[in-house]
């Protein structure tokens, strides 16, 4: 039935988008409380309460799901409100001190081509920051009233400070553009992540990656929830098809230039994503009817793509996907550092692991993940 649903949801994003009445609630579907809860899940999943509400009026013919959709798009537009407070804060903190900083990924979108922010959901702001200056990023946001939150982790931390409204707010500071060495040895290849532009819709000294290079990251972005999972209603789903990518997608591609094409066809060969940006314009068509150049897509499809990469996005062990990593690990004190989180992950990941015993000490669980991996016998396939 989710298939279904995603189908007529595809539909209203699309009808939404262009400005038209939501689809009609079909005649088949039942109208009662468990399927507009099981309805409701999947449009959380989907990230689009705050797009369906550009569809007008007949979101209220929707049988009891309609009220759920505006009460989550109008907290989304108050998390929006003090989410922009912060961020702006942030990066007008960072600019004092002179540390540049790039603004990725769903925040990037938001203040670039959505009409309003509030219709990208999204629970953080990625920011890419220079790993020389990690002791000054600290000591300004320290300062600021931002403080650390869960794990530090070699390539990615996650800071958090509060709104007005009373909101906690997180960031995950990237110091590279991907938290895996393999992954981010692959795309600063193709130069993503030094390219940026003004992002004035969010503060004034704001800058974003360029869009056709958030288009590849939101290409990976997507494949990496179909390896790893994406947090949903308290449960994790494997699943890339999420109509906000798709969304993404739609309205990068709507405004690109011929130019814009080009960079990111030369950046997804020199990057060796292209096989993940062609999944994700060929989503992006299917769902919202995406136009791409067919010159685009057939050079898209005529590359192979990066092998390694391939393999980090896909079904690999844990430690075949390490080998991977410290293989991109730039010098010796990198590759520790990952060993060392890896070996020893902290309270975050384990919490994770281990939801039903948060409440022992760390030495505990680790103690718990290690028995537990010691434990497992190798499974042999014939």
């Amino acid at each position: 039935m989710n298939e279904a649903i995603d189908r007529f949801l595809a539909v209203a994003v699309r009808c939404a988008v262009k400005g038209e009445g939501l689809p009609v609630w079909p005649e088949q579907w039942p109208q009662d409380e468990a399927f507009a809860d099981r309805l409701f899940r999947r449009i959380a999943f989907h990230g689009i309460s705050r797009v369906l509400l550009e569809g007008g009026d007949r979101l209220a013919a929707w049988p009891a799901v309609g009220e759920q959709v505006r009460a989550e798009a109008r907290a989304q537009s108050f998390w929006e409100l003090g989410h922009r407070q912060v961020c702006s804060r942030m990066i007008a903190s960072l600019d004092a001190a002179g540390i540049a900083s790039a603004v990725t990924k769903g925040t990037a979108l938001a203040y670039s081509v959505y009409p309003d922010a509030a219709m990208r959901r999204r629970g953080d702001s990625d920011v890419l920051l220079d790993d020389r200056q990690k002791p000054a990023v600290r000591r300004v946001l320290r300062e600021a009233g931002f403080r650390p939150l869960g794990d530090a982790r070699p390539l990615q931390e996650n800071w958090a400070s509060e709104c007005p409204m009373g909101f906690t707010h997180s960031f995950d500071l990237h110091w590279r553009i991907n938290a895996s060495p393999m992954i981010a040895q692959c795309l600063e290849r193709g130069g993503i992540g030094t390219r940026t532009a003004a992002l004035t819709r969010l503060a004034p000294q704001a800058r974003a990656i360029a869009g056709p290079d958030n288009l590849v990251l939101v290409a990976i972005n997507r494949a990496s929830h179909g390896v790893f999972g994406y947090q949903s209603d308290r449960r994790k789903l494997f699943e890339g098809d999420r109509l906000i990518w798709a969304l993404d997608v739609h309205l990068l591609c709507a405004a690109f230039t011929p130019g814009d094409w080009q960079h990111l066809l030369d950046t997804a060969i020199a990057s060796g994503t292209a096989p993940f940006v062609l999944s994700a314009l060929d989503f992006a068509a299917g769902a919202l009817e995406t136009a791409v150049p067919p010159a685009i897509r057939e050079a898209l499809a005529a590359h192979p793509g990066d092998e390694r990469l391939a393999r980090c996005l896909g079904p690999l062990s844990g430690a075949a996907r390490l080998r991977l990593d410290l293989s991109a690990s730039p010098t010796l004190r990198d590759k520790l550092a990952l060993i060392a989180y890896t070996v020893f992950p902290g309270a975050e990941v384990l919490h994770e692991r281990f939801p039903d015993a948060t409440h022992l000490p760390l030495y505990a669980l680790q103690a718990k993940r290690i028995l537990g991996a010691l434990g497992r016998r190798p499974q042999h396939r014939t």
